[in-house]
């Protein structure tokens, strides 16, 4: 399922919180076409702040700039955000249980309703099926009854309906089994690899690292440490940071 245009996610000195409490500070970083970026940070370091900020969620006072490609998103509402060519699978494995598996994919079309036709539509499904072949066929079921793996890969599918040029995933592999874990991140190496940017939020660092290519890592709400993965990797600082082990570096 390839992205509509190629066009980078660039933020710019994000900040973000709720209420009146800040959580990020001058939050920077960058997702090209066809490249999957990891975020990560121990518990509470912002990192489902920043993604909820870039998705146009946000619960108090924000700053800084959004851009993909030559469009700001900055302080745009969620639906705009979506429209623009941005989506998010927020963490939770969340769904409509009521609905079934094909009519909560069809609602991550919404915002396009008025331009898109019933052969667009079936289109999208078709991608998203090809995708997560089990949304295809347990498709009448409703999603509450599927498995938390099952209602995820119903999750992604969801949000690629709007054909995002840039996907924004909050733990997608949280809490699953590690067959499933492999087919979802095969899933956003494939739709890397046809174009797409992908921003993940990953707790395990070492799985963070293997399948991305860059990766920023979080701590007190700041990016601390940024490089290519497979530099981190050669490295301790990355799990020293997040475990709470070692001292945070400066920002780089």
């Amino acid at each position: 399922m390839s992205p509509p245009g190629g066009q980078a996610l660039v933020v710019e000195q994000l900040c973000a919180g709720y209420g009146s409490m800040q959580v990020v500070t001058d939050v920077s970083l960058r997702v090209d076409p066809g490249q999957t970026v990891a975020l990560v940070g121990r518990n509470g370091a912002g990192k489902t702040t920043t993604v909820n900020a870039l998705a146009g969620l946000r619960y108090g006072r924000a700053s800084g700039r959004i851009r993909l490609g030559d469009r700001d998103l900055s302080g745009l509402p969620a639906a705009r955000v979506v429209a623009a060519g941005l989506a998010l699978v927020p963490a939770g494995h969340r769904v409509f249980s009521t609905l079934s598996v094909a009519e909560n994919l069809r609602l991550g079309a919404f915002c396009d309703r008025r331009r898109m036709g019933p052969a667009e539509l079936g289109r999208r499904l078709e991608r998203a099926v090809e995708l997560f072949p089990v949304l295809g066929r347990y498709a009448g079921r409703p999603a509450g009854v599927l498995s938390g793996g099952e209602q995820q890969m119903a999750a992604i599918g969801q949000a690629l309906m709007s054909q995002p040029e840039v996907l924004v995933l909050d733990e997608p592999t949280s809490g699953l089994a590690p067959a499933v874990i492999e087919s979802i991140l095969a899933a956003l190496d494939a739709l890397a690899g046809a174009g797409m940017g992908v921003l993940f939020v990953e707790q395990n660092v070492e799985r963070a690292l293997a399948r991305s290519g860059y990766c920023y890592v979080l701590d007190g709400g700041r990016v601390v440490l940024s490089g290519p993965s497979a530099e981190l990797a050669a490295g301790e600082e990355v799990a020293a940071v997040v475990s709470g082990m070692g001292p945070a570096p400066g920002p780089s």
